[in-house]
């Protein structure tokens, strides 16, 4: 097999001395660029393999092996996904910045680095995120239902509102939207409403014990502890370990005065891992 070598290319000076160029073989570059995409291709399978260490590793090799690459905004933002599944939020943060340096306009990058945010609890900066993917993709369902939880968190109903009616616009079936939007009529003061949209939405998804749980709560909000206490045997009945469900049952028995039936749920959510310590003060009242 034919060896092959670099060109050395000598230039002769007016001072007859000559310099001399190293001219690389088209075989290096090609071998040079396999590298890179060596690296990434390794980075990725170590990361599927859940390998965090060499993962971040080839991923380094290959951001040092083409540092001007506009491809290296993926590779920061597979280096941030390891990070996270390391735990190491922060450090997965400045990844993502490095990302969208690299590509600003990248909506997955972006939605990334929002989801990261509304996890931290920085509401203001998820939603600058969220804004801008809006701006880029008007029809972002994702973007638009969080931004619509980030602006109901900040009780700003007005602009959630809108968010809500624009994603059900799209979509009219969409299941996260509709029950936004009714727990958005409860928090400002159409329980009836809310009622009536939960009970539609129960309709087509019967077996959701959330939606039984939120039209719970606001039965007992408007005294009505009968009804609410029937859709938390329902939803029970779908999640019988749900110790938040119990709770609540427990609570609205003790406040009607079934003190029996209050200290059965408070002693099942104990059984389910709420210390006894905590529901003390509870277990008094039933007696």
């Amino acid at each position: 097999m034919k060896k092959k070598t670099n060109t050395v290319l000598h230039i002769r000076t007016r001072n007859n001395k000559i310099i001399c160029f190293l001219v690389l073989s088209f075989s290096f570059l090609l071998s040079y660029a396999q590298s890179y995409e060596e690296c990434f291709e390794q980075g990725l399978t170590a990361a599927r393999a859940q390998q965090h260490e060499q993962a971040i590793s080839h991923f380094q090799q290959a951001l040092k092996l083409s540092p001007d690459n506009i491809r290296n905004a993926l590779i920061h933002a597979n280096i941030a996904h390891v990070l996270l599944a390391k735990g190491e939020q922060m450090k997965a943060l400045e990844s993502y910045d490095l990302a969208l340096g690299i590509a600003p306009l990248n909506i997955p990058i972006l939605q990334a680095r929002a989801n990261l945010y509304l996890t931290l609890g920085n509401h203001g900066k998820a939603l600058l995120d969220y804004t801008k993917i809006i701006d880029l993709d008007p029809k972002n369902n994702d973007a638009l239902l969080q931004r619509a939880y980030i602006y109901q968190q900040r009780r700003d109903y007005h602009s959630a509102q809108a968010d809500y009616e624009r994603l059900l616009h799209l979509d009219p079936n969409h299941y996260a939207a509709q029950l936004g939007m009714a727990i958005l009529l409860q928090h400002t003061q159409k329980p009836q409403e809310a009622i009536r949209r939960l009970t539609l939405l129960i309709d087509k998804h019967p077996e959701k014990a959330e939606l039984y749980s939120v039209r719970a709560e606001i039965e007992a909000e408007e005294q009505m502890p009968e009804l609410a206490i029937m859709d938390l045997d329902k939803a029970i009945s779908l999640e019988p370990n749900n110790t938040n469900l119990l709770l609540t049952r427990a609570y609205i028995h003790l406040k009607e005065g079934n003190k029996r039936l209050a200290k059965q749920d408070f002693e099942r959510a104990i059984q389910l891992g709420i210390p006894r310590g905590q529901l003390k003060e509870e277990l008094k009242q039933c007696r």
